[in-house]
């Protein structure tokens, strides 16, 4: 088993999510180029799965409570949460925002919006792995956890 990274290159995996999403959100905001689609159904779809990853994100803050934080390191004190939305969901909150990326994208589906998107959900899926890393070695019981849990992206 692989060693969980640095304290610093934890908070660089933070730095460079709050870079990414506020590069997509841009991109949505800005709007270049055209549509690949246009469809009433999608942009209330997308409207579906993006509040859905809302309410994702809220139930994994609700459920963390003291323990959040954006970087991928475990805070000094923390416990592992396996109660609320993590009893079934091993990293709701990047779920929630997986889903609301998806569902940004569908109201805005340009090229750019939907390349922008994909990065932010690469990266997801790397710090994902990496979080895993740091909980594992801080967790005797998360190995255990993560068999029986579902994880997105």
């Amino acid at each position: 088993m692989a060693s969980a990274p640095s304290l610093r290159a934890s908070r660089m995996y933070a730095a460079a999510q709050t870079v990414l999403l506020a590069a997509f959100a841009a991109i949505l905001v800005w709007n270049p180029g055209a549509p690949l689609f246009a469809s009433q159904a999608a942009s209330r779809t997308g409207s579906a799965i993006a509040i859905a990853g809302l309410v994702v994100i809220a139930l994994g803050f609700a459920a963390l409570r003291g323990n959040i934080q954006v970087a991928p390191h475990t805070k000094p004190g923390a416990r592992l949460v396996q109660s609320g939305v993590y009893r079934v969901l091993r990293h709701p909150i990047y779920t929630g925002i997986a889903l609301c990326v998806v569902g940004l994208w569908l109201r805005e589906p340009t090229l750019a919006a939907a390349a922008a998107g994909i990065v932010v959900l690469v990266f997801l899926g790397v710090k994902r792995r990496v979080e895993e890393r740091f909980l594992l070695a801080a967790y005797p019981a998360y190995a255990q956890y993560r068999e029986r849990t579902i994880a997105f992206p």
